[in-house]
């Protein structure tokens, strides 16, 4: 089981992996950039250096980064696009210089031109950056989203068609979110669920493109599309499916990464809900 948390690098980005170990985290997921704004300060050597210098003395395993809110790679307006494409390549750069190997992503929102045209122009975003950027061990990870408004990634046909469209497949990989995939409307709330939902997603993604998991509760409804996270075991999914993902073998090597609220209040108490679900612990 690799058990971790999306934790702050406020002060520094060295700063989250002591977050994490504060944490006993086996896997941190992080922003490398001020996630509400398009231009932030790049971290110098020096900061750079001090995280590398962290991690290596850390038992954490996994790094994983997420893009900025504001990104919309699937955006109909040349402004947003222009400025998505330039601020993920940073991102990308970045990874790549402190050696991390995976990049989180929504799959952006079509803004009424429709999910056709959406899908079309965030797989030609993706397929510039990944030509244009110096990053070749960067993977992508293609989050699930709830589906809200006109957000893209609501369907795993949506993951697969942007990954079989790509000139670089093999350059993706996928991030399930438990709340939005619930929000979505994929029942995982009993095993059966859970193995219904894992059995579809093998068949229309493939089980191994799940390269990481955001572990949430959902505040929303089923089917509602809204994303709104809840403490876990407190929300509408309950403890069975954490349970399940939990104590699967297929996910033991698989990051879960909790982005439950109240980060610096709760993620302990979250984290040790989540541990006392495992089995033979």
């Amino acid at each position: 089981m690799v058990l971790g948390a999306h934790v702050s690098t406020a002060g520094g980005l060295h700063n989250a992996i002591k977050n994490g170990d504060e944490l006993q985290c086996d896997a941190i997921q992080i922003f490398l950039a001020n996630p509400n704004r398009w231009e932030s300060k790049p971290p110098t050597t020096e900061v750079l250096e001090e995280f590398r210098n962290a991690w290596s003395d850390s038992p954490i395993q996994d790094v994983i980064v997420h893009d900025i809110h504001l990104s919309n790679l699937a955006s109909p307006k040349k402004d947003v696009l222009e400025k998505s494409r330039n601020q993920f390549k940073k991102q990308m750069e970045l990874a790549q210089q402190l050696d991390i190997r995976h990049l989180v992503t929504h799959l952006g929102a079509h803004l009424g031109e429709g999910e056709d045209f959406g899908l079309k122009r965030l797989t030609e975003s993706f397929d510039l950056l990944l030509e244009t950027t110096d990053a070749e061990d960067v993977i992508i990870l293609l989050e699930t989203t709830a589906g809200q408004g006109t957000n893209l990634g609501y369907t795993f046909e949506h993951l697969r068609d942007v990954i079989a469209k790509s000139k670089y497949p093999n350059r993706f990989g996928v991030c399930l979110d438990t709340c939005h995939v619930f929000a979505a409307g994929y029942d995982i709330r009993t095993e059966a669920n859970c193995d219904s939902t894992f059995d579809k997603f093998d068949e229309i993604v493939g089980l191994d493109r799940l390269k990481a998991f955001h572990i949430n509760d959902a505040k929303s409804e089923f089917q509602s599309r809204v994303d709104r996270h809840e403490h876990i075991g407190e929300g509408n999914i309950g403890e069975t499916a954490f349970s399940y993902i939990l104590n699967d073998p297929r996910f033991s090597e698989t990051p879960l990464i909790i982005e439950t609220p109240k980060m610096n209040t709760m993620h302990g108490k979250n984290l040790k809900t989540l541990r006392g679900l495992v089995k033979n612990h």
